[in-house]
């Protein structure tokens, strides 16, 4: 038979919501499965015992994203509702939740209004935005909406890890990688990205890994040199298989394309324009098959 503290504890431990300890995970792991209603009880138990704070934000931010995918445009706009009445303008220590209430806003603007209008909306956020992050989330989805078919944008070559950049890509396909050095998709992506780049480099291919400064190493504050010193390390004994490919340093390039998430894909043709934007992982059969299109466009 128990004796009673224990008991008392058990009692305690179960009237602590199941999410507690780490609610964001929580409900991105229900988000994913299609389950939102488990996520809501969960944020609404963590709310009550716990009020709000950045990570009920945070998850509420999820639930948005959540109820927007899976076809719920009145839930997410409850959510994003809810995010502009707490976060009513742009704080450090908030800038995860504010840009999904940007994002998600964007998404069922865009559903219901067209590309125009979520443009339009996108870009004003934009013009407000400071923090590099939330820029770079904005940026995203403003691409997502139009960069296709347009020119690629130009990205600072100067400051860079790995090989000499070329000298001339003027007719030839380029494929964007865009990398974080302390990106876990961005190194399972690595052994099938090298791969289709030994396939097609004598093809005619080029790869270009743009990455950034984040200003930390070991989340500890880095100078530019000693964080470009990481980053060589991480290129040269992690993505092994890029020999010839350049990394460049290029902080305001990798925002201004958008990389909030990574890998980022950015497929551009012989004539320096985007035929595709994808900031996802991708299989090494979607790789391939993506190459060999703009291999076989003429030129």
């Amino acid at each position: 038979m128990l004796r009673r503290p224990t008991v008392l504890a058990v009692l305690l431990l179960c009237a602590v919501p199941s999410f507690a300890a780490n609610l964001v995970s929580g409900v991105r792991m229900k988000i994913s499965a299609g389950d939102v209603a488990s996520g809501i009880a969960a944020v609404e138990d963590y709310k009550r015992t716990t009020g709000v704070d950045p990570e009920y934000l945070n998850a509420v931010g999820w639930l948005a994203r959540g109820a927007q995918m899976l076809h719920q445009p009145d839930l997410a706009r409850q959510y994003v509702a809810e995010l502009h009445r707490e976060i009513p303008e742009e704080k450090p220590e908030l800038i995860v939740p504010f840009g999904a209430a940007i994002e998600v806003e964007s998404r069922l603007i865009a559903a219901e209004q067209g590309r125009g209008p979520a443009l339009t909306y996108l870009k004003a956020a934009l013009g407000r935005a400071k923090d590099p992050a939330l820029r770079s989330r904005i940026n995203k989805n403003i691409h997502l909406l139009s960069l296709e078919g347009q020119p690629a944008l130009p990205l600072n070559l100067s400051n860079y890890v790995g090989a000499a950049p070329a000298a001339d890509t003027k007719g030839k396909p380029v494929l964007l990688f865009l990398w974080a050095q302390g990106c876990g998709d961005c190194r399972a992506q690595s052994p099938s990205l090298a791969r289709v780049w030994q396939r097609y480099r004598d093809k005619g291919l080029v790869l270009i890994a743009p990455t950034r400064f984040y200003g930390t190493v070991d989340d500890k504050p880095a100078t530019p040199e000693e964080e470009k010193e990481r980053v060589a390390k991480v290129w040269g004994e992690l993505y092994p298989g890029f020999d010839g490919v350049t990394a460049p340093i290029d902080t305001e390039g990798h925002i201004v394309y958008g990389a909030s998430a990574t890998p980022t894909f950015v497929f551009i043709d012989k004539k320096g324009i985007v035929r595709s934007y994808l900031p996802v992982r991708l299989s090494e059969g979607e790789l391939s098959r993506r190459i060999e299109a703009l291999l076989a466009e003429r030129d």
